[in-house]
């Protein structure tokens, strides 16, 4: 009797565990943001989270609508124009990799809500 409910239990717990594992596996928050070459293959103006090196020189803040213009890089030659309007972090600059959360406007940039800035993988204090 006790074989049998071990063998009854393991076919219910086996499939669920299994299917526990795999749903964690294939879940869409496991990528944290999507590269900018990512985003640029997928066509949808879904919402979206996007990060990548910062152009050097392609800061630009417009007085008049108090937007923060931008363009993020992905390994390749992909770019990505931003529009952000919001408080920008302090250790916003060229070349560090920063991070959005938006969708694509109609015109074709990327219209941020949201600005993150990834941390160094090492510290160094000012001046090094």
């Amino acid at each position: 009797m006790k074989t049998k409910l071990w063998i009854i239990g393991a076919i219910i717990l086996i499939p669920i565990i299994a299917h526990i594992i795999y749903a964690i596996a294939v879940s869409p928050t496991m990528n944290y943001y999507l590269t900018v070459d990512e985003f640029i293959a997928r066509s949808a103006n879904a919402p979206a989270r996007v990060g990548g090196t910062i152009v050097p020189g392609s800061i630009k803040w417009d007085n008049a609508t108090q937007t923060m213009r931008f363009q993020i890089a992905g390994s390749g030659n992909a770019v990505i124009a931003i529009a952000y309007r919001g408080r920008v972090p302090d250790a916003f600059r060229d070349s560090v990799t920063a991070i959005v959360e938006g969708a694509r406007a109609r015109d074709g940039e990327f219209s941020a809500t949201t600005l993150m800035i990834k941390c160094p993988h090492q510290y160094l204090p000012a001046g090094f």
